[in-house]
C-alpha cells in the first residue's frame, strides 16, 4: 500500500476552514488521485490542483471523528481506467461559497507510491479512508455518491440483523433484531419496536383466518381446497353478503350469494324491491314478530304477488297440515302465491323459470288457542307460462304485521 504521510491543508483550504469555524458549511465534493512527482521545493499549501491528476473519485461516506478531524471514505477502482499510473498524490476537494471548488488538502507518497493498473485482467477494488483537519467547524458535509459502494466486513457486521434473547449492544436508527419471541424488531433511535407489515395476510383488504367471520377469506381444508361442504357452509362462521332493502325505492338485482334484508312494522303490504329473471332460484324467510297482528282478517292467507300485482285464479296451492286437533290437506286456486296464513312464519324456496314458476316450503301458524301451533307444508304453482316474472313482488298480510324478510339468491 502506498505510504502517505498525512494530509496538508492548502492555503485555500485554510481560508475555507476559517470560514467554516465562523459558521459556513464545509462541504467536501470529491477525491482526486494523481501520479505527479513533486520537485523538492514544492510548497503543497500553494497548490490549486494536483501536479498530474489522473482519476476523479466520488466520496462514499463522511464521518466526523470528534478530535478535530474528519474521515472521508472513497472506493478506488480501476474500472474504465485506460492507462495505469503510480498513485503518488491524493487531493481532497471542497466547495468554497465565494470562489467555488478548491483543493482543500493534499497528501503525497513520492517514491513510496503504488501502481494502479489499467482496466483489464487485473481488477482493483479498494476501500480507502483518508483523514483531514476540520478543527472545530460546526457544519461539515460531503457530496456522497452511491454509484460505487463496497462494504467492509465491519460495515456488514454493523448493519446485519442480529438474533438472540438479549438486545444488541450496538444500536442505530433502523437496526434490526430478531428477539426470543421470533418477532422482527427495529431500533427507532430510542427503543426497540415490533416491525409490523399491515395487511400482509389480506386479499382485497380482508384478513385470512382459521376462524373466519363474515367477509373473511374461508380457509383451505386438509386437501388444500375451500371447505364448501354443507356442514361448514351452514355453520356460524360463514354468511352471505347482505343488502338492506328496507327503504329501497326501486328493484335491486341480487347477485348469486347475496342476501336481501327487508324489515317492516305494522303493515299489510311489503314490497320486496328485488328484480328477478328466468333461471333464478331463491331461499326466503318470512319472520312475523307479533302473535296476533293488530287489525285485519284473522283467517285470510299471506300472499306473494309477483310483479307487484295479482292474476285472477292463476295460482294453485296444495298443502298438508297438522295441529293439535288432527291433520288434513287442501288444494285451491289463488290470485297470487299463497305462502302463509294469518300471522305465520314461513320458510320457502322460490323458483323462476318461464315454464315453471313455483314457491314451496312450510309455514308455522302460532297463536293463542289450543288448535295452535300448526305446521303446514305447501307448494304453489303459477300456471301462466307466458308472463315474465321480472319483480319478485310484494308480500301482503291479512292483518297488520311486523317483522322482517330475508331473501337469498342461490342461482
Amino acid at each position: 500500500m502506498a505510504d502517505f504521510r498525512g494530509t496538508i491543508l492548502t492555503q485555500k483550504g485554510r481560508n475555507l476552514l476559517a470560514k467554516a469555524q465562523a459558521g459556513t458549511t464545509l462541504t467536501f465534493t470529491k477525491i482526486k488521485l494523481g501520479d505527479g512527482l513533486w520537485p523538492s521545493d514544492t510548497d503543497p499549501t500553494q497548490l490549486n490542483d494536483l501536479v498530474s491528476p489522473k482519476l476523479n473519485l466520488p466520496i462514499q461516506e463522511i464521518r466526523v471523528a470528534g478530535d478535530g478531524t474528519v474521515r472521508l471514505r472513497f472506493v478506488l477502482t480501476n474500472t474504465g481506467l485506460s492507462q495505469g499510473f503510480f498513485m503518488r498524490e491524493i487531493g481532497i476537494y471542497a466547495q468554497d461559497p465565494d470562489i467555488g471548488e478548491i483543493l482543500y488538502a493534499v497528501a503525497y507518497a513520492g517514491d513510496r507510491a503504488d501502481f494502479i493498473p489499467a482496466d483489464g485482467i487485473t481488477k482493483v477494488e479498494n476501500v480507502i479512508d483518508i483523514y483531514t483537519v476540520i478543527a472545530n467547524a460546526q457544519n461539515v458535509t460531503a457530496v456522497i455518491s452511491d454509484t460505487v459502494v463496497l462494504a467492509t466486513k465491519q460495515d456488514i457486521d454493523t448493519v446485519k440483523p442480529e438474533a438472540g434473547s438479549t438486545a444488541p449492544a450496538l444500536t442505530y436508527p433502523g437496526k434490526l433484531w430478531v428477539g426470543s419471541d421470533s418477532f422482527l424488531k427495529y431500533y427507532n433511535g430510542s427503543s426497540w419496536q415490533d416491525l409490523k407489515v399491515s395487511f400482509a395476510d389480506t386479499v382485497d383488504g380482508f384478513h385470512a383466518s382459521l376462524t373466519p367471520s363474515p367477509n373473511v377469506i374461508v380457509p383451505l381444508d386438509a386437501n388444500s381446497v375451500l371447505d364448501l361442504s354443507p356442514t361448514y357452509i351452514k355453520s356460524n362462521v360463514y354468511t352471505f353478503r347482505r343488502v338492506d332493502l328496507s327503504s329501497a325505492t326501486s328493484d335491486y338485482l341480487l347477485q348469486v350469494g347475496e342476501e336481501a334484508y327487508i324489515s317492516f312494522s305494522n303493515t299489510t303490504s311489503v314490497p320486496l324491491r328485488i328484480a328477478t329473471q328466468s333461471g333464478t332460484y331463491y331461499e326466503a324467510y318470512l319472520v312475523c314478530s307479533n302473535t296476533g297482528g293488530t287489525s285485519g282478517t284473522n283467517g285470510a292467507p299471506i300472499l306473494l304477488c309477483p310483479n307487484n300485482t295479482t292474476y285472477t285464479n292463476a295460482f294453485v296451492c296444495a298443502e298438508i297440515f297438522r295441529n293439535s286437533s288432527g291433520s288434513g290437506s287442501s288444494c285451491a286456486a289463488f290470485s297470487a302465491f299463497k305462502c302463509g296464513l294469518r300471522f305465520s312464519n314461513t320458510t320457502m324456496c322460490i323458483t323462476n323459470f318461464t315454464q315453471y314458476k313455483n314457491v314451496k316450503g312450510f309455514f308455522d301458524i302460532w297463536g293463542y288457542d289450543l288448535d295452535y301451533p300448526t305446521i303446514v307444508v305447501f307448494s304453489c304453482d303459477w300456471r301462466d307460462t307466458t308472463t315474465a316474472w321480472t319483480s319478485l313482488g310484494t308480500i301482503t298480510f291479512p292483518q297488520q304485521t311486523s317483522g322482517y324478510i330475508l331473501v337469498r339468491r342461490l342461482a
